[in-house]
């Protein structure tokens, strides 16, 4: 049995505000409430057969950074770019006027 005594004295608990705010600086956001949209509905921005393959990872200076899986899925997204700004520009406004697309690293 655990008790009082056994659990580490560790930070006060923090408004999810302040760590939200956090995490989206540190991800490079340039407006929170548009990166906040962006990142939690990015399954359904951009549908679950892109969401599977891309991870949006930044929002700096209008220019979104995502990862891809596997370099086939960087050219696929170099053909759909254009497309993609579309339907983003539908979403969350006019934020993001292109796309860095990075492959993922093996680990």
């Amino acid at each position: 049995m655990i008790n009082d005594d056994d659990i580490p004295m560790g930070r006060a608990p923090r408004p999810l505000s302040e760590v939200l705010g956090k995490v989206l600086r540190s991800i490079k956001v340039s407006d929170e409430s548009t990166a906040l949209g962006l990142f939690s509905n990015w399954s359904t921005i951009v549908g679950d057969a892109i969401a599977e393959h891309v991870v949006p990872k930044r929002l700096e200076k209008r220019i979104l950074t995502v990862e891809v899986d596997d370099p086939a899925w960087a050219t696929q997204l170099k053909f759909l770019e254009a497309q993609l700004l579309s339907t983003l520009r539908e979403h969350i406004g006019d934020e993001v006027d292109s796309l860095n697309i990075k492959v993922r690293r093996s680990r």
